[in-house]
């Protein structure tokens, strides 16, 4: 009975902490000069597959806490900020990027069709990040080792890209953070448009660094000289992964569904189905033998 109060409790302040992070992002409607979604942008469905326990609650907490500085810290962008990054700084950047556990940097332009509905960002200039997930938690799924190191990275990744929207401040540019739990826009897409990687059936990002283990950020930025790391480098990956299909073989509740459409095959995650379990992440070819293998392999 008091675990069930106790149950009762937590469920009841997660939902009050989500409404209140959404009320804080669409707030951003109003902004003077604000990206928005377009006519067909993909609905944003709030977080809830993280699974709330006593030994995950803090990470819970301080994902909840950034998030929502991810908007509160938009008062602290530079009245007049800088329009141009030159690449002494970009360097500078991306060495404290790395120094912080970010992984791999891309650089984009958002797509309108790609944030979410209702929401908008500041700006279309994107700095898109990685971090990376623990190899051995990973294939220990589904396992609570695995939920908890997925709720870590989404914390680190969150508390790095608050602070590099920061850095960005204090050298004169104007930031705005996107958090990787939940965000403003849809990651997978971004990270493939910046040249990061493609995505596989499972609806992950798939990069020869880390095959599917990582999660993405975000931070929208006043530069409007970035580069553009657009590549069509990993497109065969769609390829190989119509002639793989594990992750749908292997899912337990058979969440990964595809369809013909006139526009080919499609694939499609019914998240009503999907626990968040990480087996598709596990079982994945490009987690259990390696991206640069199966590259090698596929050309050849």
């Amino acid at each position: 009975m008091i675990l069930d109060k106790i149950d009762s409790l937590k469920s009841k302040y997660a939902d009050y902490r989500l409404n209140k992070i959404n009320k804080l992002e669409m707030s951003l409607n109003k902004a003077p000069g604000a990206v928005s979604a377009s006519s067909n942008s993909p609905e944003k469905k709030m977080p809830d597959k993280l699974k709330i326990t006593l030994k995950t609650l803090p990470k819970q907490l301080s994902i909840a806490k950034n998030i929502e500085k991810t908007i509160k810290s938009l008062d602290e962008n530079p009245e007049n900020p800088k329009m141009h990054m030159d690449s002494e700084f970009k360097d500078e950047f991306e060495k404290y990027a790395s120094s912080l556990g970010i992984n791999k940097i891309g650089y984009v332009d958002v797509p309108s069709d790609i944030i979410f509905q209702d929401r908008s960002i500041l700006f279309k200039k994107t700095i898109v990040l990685t971090m990376e997930m623990d190899e051995n938690a990973v294939n220990m799924a589904p396992s609570p080792q695995t939920q908890e190191d997925g709720i870590l990275t989404y914390d680190e990744l969150g508390k790095k890209t608050n602070l590099l929207a920061q850095y960005l401040r204090k050298n004169g540019f104007s930031s705005h953070p996107s958090h990787p739990a939940g965000g403003l826009v849809v990651y997978t897409k971004l990270a493939k448009k910046a040249g990061l990687g493609n995505i596989g059936r499972h609806g992950l990002l798939i990069t020869p660094e880390l095959g599917p283990r990582q999660r993405i950020s975000a931070i929208f930025i006043s530069a409007e000289n970035l580069p553009d790391t657009s590549s069509d480098a990993h497109l065969w990956i769609s390829e190989f992964c119509v002639s793989c299909g594990k992750c749908i073989k292997k899912c337990p509740n058979q969440a990964i569904v595809e369809k013909n459409t006139p526009q080919g095959l499609k694939t499609k995650i019914i998240t009503d189905l999907c626990h968040g379990c990480t087996i598709c992440m596990k079982e994945c070819s490009f987690n259990r033998l390696g991206y640069q293998k199966i590259e090698n392999n596929f050309h050849s």
